[in-house]
């Protein structure tokens, strides 16, 4: 197996320059990567995307302010498509 194909596999791993990469199995884990931008308050790459902050922030607070059931459908969208939605829901 190449390393490339190892690194896809892992779940999480540390970059040699300190940045997080998260590649979650299931929307509770992709959660869990963005709560825990907003706790190390540093960004990490979740689902192949750069997460800041900001954005951190912003997707945890809507996700936190929906219902059960739409906080199902909420979490199983890529992180990319999650903050687009939370910045319209902010506004």
């Amino acid at each position: 197996m190449s390393n490339v194909a190892k690194k896809l596999r892992e779940p999480t791993r540390v970059r040699k320059a300190g940045t997080v990469v998260t590649n979650p199995a299931t929307g509770l884990d992709r959660i869990a990567a963005v709560r825990q931008i907003v706790e190390r308050r540093q960004y990490a790459k979740v689902d192949g995307v750069m997460v800041d902050l900001f954005s951190a922030s912003a997707i945890v607070a809507v996700y936190d302010a929906l219902k059960p059931e739409n906080q199902a459908k909420f979490r199983e969208a890529p992180v990319g498509l999650m903050a687009r939605i939370a910045f319209k829901l902010v506004k």
